[in-house]
């Protein structure tokens, strides 16, 4: 498999090159008045491309974490590692500072490279360990804090550690880290099975090699693909895009390293029992996250109702029992809304209440509710169901196993 005579190392660098600009530039995107996509640590509130979920709703990460998994396993399983040699933030940071690979220069260096090259490392440490923090604090926020000197201890540390850890990185480890440390790359024998997508070197054709070293010098993990499937290949291509050009000057069929499904010469089988279930359980995960998503974004209007610790359950003088609740409202729209309280429960009624309860968005509030009852002295384990409804408020019904007191005459 070939891409012609267009590098794919030109494919490679225009992909990563839009992925980094979308990791930078997604933090200034605002839908519905908020960030596109950004963690507000202050409310523990997450906003997802117009969706706001407070923490209590974060059980649609269950399903994402899930759909996540299955999807990385099935690519993986299917594709290899596509994803360590076209995605990866350590490969598309490590090509946008090809300055600082001592490997990536085809002849000795000149002096001022290796300076050019760490100072442009540090920008984008600077800029995408900035940007990083811009999923939590809005770019606006972090920029004027930064420039009045108020970042404070915690982001400013925050910025300072993951500037330095990403320039030490980029500065010494680069791929290096894939070899060696990545975690992935211990798995990834587990995941590959004989008909994965893998960069390999075809042995049936082994008489075609002039044994440049052209593959080997340009690996940035310094692997020989002659030697076949290694742990430390990460699936970038470069050493195809190296051997191409030799073989096309001597005439030769040009994928004596290529990309290909299991072992050079096989017929490729994609459909396959591991892969047709990994997608079952991508499709089955994918759509439980969005429904999860779906239910918790159209939830405008968040209600718990407890027992209010300062209020002994009593009997009016006409035999009512009288039990009291702490009933918190909180606005999760991005516009103010009117709430109106009732209980559906048979048996019980609310006494004298605020007619109406205004929040604005955002704005959290506790309203009292004395709930009247009426029964044979004792406990009545009821179910306390307490409705909101009102303008711009989707319907919201919370039940609470809340026992209703009816306390003995005195």
């Amino acid at each position: 498999m070939t891409t012609g005579r267009r590098s794919i190392q030109s494919y490679r660098r225009t992909l990563g090159a839009a992925q980094a600009l979308l990791f930078l530039g997604l933090p200034f995107v605002r839908v519905g008045g908020e960030s596109a996509l950004r963690f507000d640590v202050s409310s523990l509130t997450l906003h997802v491309f117009g969706a706001s979920l407070a923490m209590n709703e974060f059980i649609v990460v269950l399903p994402a974490t899930l759909f996540v998994t299955f999807a990385f396993l099935l690519v993986t399983m299917a594709f290899g590692r596509v994803w360590c040699g076209w995605s990866c933030p350590q490969t598309v940071l490590s090509d946008l500072t090809r300055l600082a690979s001592p490997w990536a220069a085809r002849r000795r260096p000149p002096r001022w490279r290796r300076p050019a090259g760490l100072a442009l490392v540090a920008l984008v440490s600077a800029l995408f360990s900035a940007a990083t923090l811009w999923y939590f604090v809005t770019p606006a926020d972090f920029a004027e804090a930064a420039l009045g000197g108020g970042l404070g201890p915690v982001l400013g540390w925050s910025w300072a550690l993951l500037g330095l850890t990403l320039f030490l990185d980029l500065a010494f480890l680069r791929a290096r880290f894939c070899a060696t440390a990545c975690p992935y790359a211990k798995v990834q024998g587990v995941l590959f099975d004989r008909n994965t997508l893998v960069v390999a070197y075809d042995e049936g054709r082994d008489a075609d090699c002039v044994d440049c070293g052209a593959c080997v010098r340009c690996c940035p993990t310094g692997i020989d693909i002659r030697d076949g499937l290694q742990m430390e290949c990460i699936a970038c291509a470069e050493c195809i895009d190296a051997c191409q050009p030799i073989m096309l000057k001597l005439k030769r069929k040009p994928d004596l390293v290529g990309y290909f499904f299991g072992e050079p010469g096989r017929a490729r089988r994609l459909l396959r029992p591991g892969v047709l279930a990994l997608t079952a359980a991508t499709v089955l995960s994918l759509g439980a996250t969005v429904s999860a998503g779906a239910s918790a974004a159209a939830a405008t209007l968040d209600l718990t109702a407890v027992p209010a610790s300062d209020f002994v359950p009593r009997l009016a003088a006409d035999g009512r029992a009288l039990n009291a609740y702490q009933v918190s409202l909180e606005n999760r729209a991005h516009g103010p809304v009117t709430v109106r309280l009732a209980t559906s429960a048979p048996g019980l009624t609310l006494a004298p209440r605020p007619d109406a309860v205004t929040l604005g968005p955002g704005e959290h509030k506790r309203v009292r509710l004395v709930v009247e009852a009426r029964g044979p002295a004792g406990r009545v384990m009821g179910e306390l169901r307490v409705e909101a409804t009102g303008e711009g408020v989707r319907p919201v019904t919370r039940t609470s196993t809340i026992p209703v007191i009816v306390p003995e005459a005195r």
